[in-house]
């Protein structure tokens, strides 16, 4: 990663400031930084920094054991590292852990929330659009993996210093949108979701799985749903009224969803419905000036053969709309925010779509078509199976059940638990037991869809995500909730006044030593559009946390030793909430 992107604790950039001066020292001070490379050891014996000598070596000619042995025996200690040895080819550095303690720990308590923000981003414009349903049935685990990894991205963004616009794309016309006032047409009679007992969005997918599932042993349905197309598009009173009121009723049900989710509202809200024909003004422009191919039976396409890309059909005979004419559209609305960058979080069986998309907005002169990029991700599925059936949604898998279900498995694991040493005592009152569980079942199923890289297809197990004992949101929860108990029961404030000597055992160090990575693991996250770096970050400090608490006493040490195993446990505390915000996560203080 380009250093210039990299955003570095106090205590980090001092010491990897003292290294590369050691190193130029010996070297000579052309030496250009990106041969310094400077990692974490696999193995703290081998020290607390190494740097792998093989681009010096391949600079210098000579073979890396002997660039190494060479920088150990020129360097002597600075003020922040004590020792400097080597092992084979890599030169190992170890820190004066007093000196380190207290850049870490100051550094921490006096910045807070802010610790590991950064100004990377100062004065980029970024978009990210995510979410993007089709409007005619209820949001599915597909949609909820896409609305936490398009969240959270925005949130990394935002931390770093990156001005962010949060945009949705609501798909609410097509044959589907059709097959859904169909239906209601037909069995609706007249009714609202309040007075069918539904949710909006659930009342109004019965109607489009109903027609979908009948048209199977009725071919004419589907020529009635045409008509309705047709209708809808030649701007039908009757059809555009039902639909208007089917659109609202759905809209209101996601937006119950989206707030249980954590989602407010979107900077920017697009609807198909609202410029869908000016993409074939972009089409027919592109077609003139030769830029796209019109075949003989009038079908115009984008040849894209010649750039290693399938063709792509942009219009047909019919004249009808298809995605890639929208999102052609699309692209030139986005592009009046003069943004920096465009992220499109769309799942990664469309993949070769954008791929196709955006070569074409570089065919059209598009000026901006390189700063438009697609955040793929994989399917996700249940244990079960698939989300989608003939019959519609396969139990289960509808976001709305899903939340409901963990919410029901997390009451149950708060009252097993309730007499636990963190969960706040006994006698739980109906509020707050469902303000626990809301909390917890949330936790459980961003974490465990943000801990997995974007990129992999990957099966949520709703029982697993809730366990609080491994890699999970409710484990994390725990920990900080953990913290919480032991400032109730010392009753005691944290401070930086502290003897920063005390701290050393070699677990308070390592625990010392993850909090310093903190703000590049941020930066890394951001840079990869990558939330599950900082996921697995979390739990990798939650469970040094937790070998810590198990090995050494807090509130029982000796006076001074207190003191500063607070000011240590209270970092924790702090970058354990920023990082779970970060993730769209809250941090209940009792469990």
């Amino acid at each position: 990663m380009d250093n210039k992107i990299q955003n570095f604790s106090l205590a980090e950039q001092q010491l990897r400031q003292e290294i590369v001066k050691l190193i130029k020292k010996v070297l000579g001070a052309n030496f250009k930084e990106e041969l310094i490379p400077i990692e974490y050891p696999p193995e703290a014996k081998m020290g607390d920094f190494t740097v792998p000598c093989f681009l010096l070596s391949k600079n210098l000619k000579k073979k890396p054991v002997a660039v190494a042995s060479q920088l150990a025996e020129a360097m002597k200690p600075t003020s922040l590292i004590t020792k400097i040895e080597y092992s084979g080819p890599y030169l190992n550095f170890f820190v004066r852990r007093e000196e380190y303690n207290k850049l870490v720990l100051t550094e921490i308590a006096k910045q807070k929330s802010k610790y590991g923000s950064s100004k990377i981003g100062k004065g980029k414009k970024i978009m990210v659009e995510y979410f993007s349903p089709n409007t005619n049935k209820p949001l599915t685990i597909g949609h909820v993996r896409n609305i936490c990894l398009g969240n959270s991205v925005a949130k990394l963004l935002n931390f770093t210093g990156h001005q962010v616009i949060e945009s949705t794309l609501y798909n609410d016309r097509g044959i589907a949108i059709a097959k859904t006032i169909l239906g209601y047409q037909k069995w609706g009679q007249g009714k609202t979701p309040k007075q069918a007992g539904k949710k909006p969005d659930h009342f109004v997918g019965d109607f489009y799985v109903k027609t979908a599932k009948l048209e199977k042993t009725d071919p004419n349905l589907a020529k009635e749903a045409k008509r309705v197309l047709q209708a809808w598009e030649d701007d039908k009173k009757e059809v555009r009224k039902t639909w208007e009121k089917l659109m609202t009723w759905v809209l209101d049900g996601f937006s119950q969803t989206l707030k249980k989710l954590g989602i407010k509202h979107f900077d920017e809200e697009y609807y198909e419905s609202h410029y869908y024909r000016e993409g074939k003004k972009i089409v027919e422009q592109g077609l003139k000036k030769g830029i796209f191919i019109q075949d003989k039976e009038g079908v115009i396409y984008a040849s894209l053969e010649k750039h290693g890309l399938p063709n792509k059909i942009l219009l047909r005979p019919d004249d009808t709309s298809l995605y890639v004419t929208q999102d052609l559209h699309l692209a030139y609305l986005k592009d009046k925010n003069k943004l920096d960058n465009s992220i499109y979080v769309v799942g990664s069986e469309q993949d070769l779509y954008f791929q196709q998309l955006f070569k074409i907005l570089e065919l059209l002169g598009f000026k901006n078509a390189n700063k438009y990029n697609h955040l793929s991700y994989g399917m996700i599925r249940l244990p079960s199976g698939k989300i989608k059936s003939r019959e519609g949604l396969v139990e289960g898998t509808v976001a709305d059940d899903l939340i409901n279900q963990l919410e029901r498995l997390s009451k149950t694991e708060i009252k097993k638990r309730s007499s636990g040493s963190a969960s706040g005592g006994k006698g739980l009152s109906e509020k707050e037991l469902n303000k626990r569980a809301e909390k917890i079942s949330l936790a459980a199923l961003k974490f465990y869809i943000l801990l997995v890289n974007p990129k992999t297809t990957m099966v949520f197990n709703p029982k697993e995500s809730l366990t609080f004992n491994g890699r999970t949101g409710p484990y994390l929860q725990y920990v900080y909730a953990r913290v919480n108990s032991i400032f109730v029961k010392a009753k005691a404030k944290p401070t930086t006044k502290v003897d920063f000597s005390t701290l050393s055992e070699e677990i308070e160090f390592e625990l010392v030593k993850q909090l310093a990575k903190f703000p590049n693991i941020i930066s890394t996250a951001v840079v990869n559009y990558d939330p599950s770096e900082l996921a697995n970050y979390l739990y990798d400090l939650a469970k040094a946390f937790s070998l810590f608490y198990e090995k050494l006493p807090i509130i029982k040490a000796e006076p001074k030793v207190k003191k500063a195993r607070l000011l240590l446990i209270d970092d924790v505390k702090i970058v354990l909430a920023q990082g779970l915000e970060l993730l769209g996560i809250e941090t209940p203080d009792k469990m």
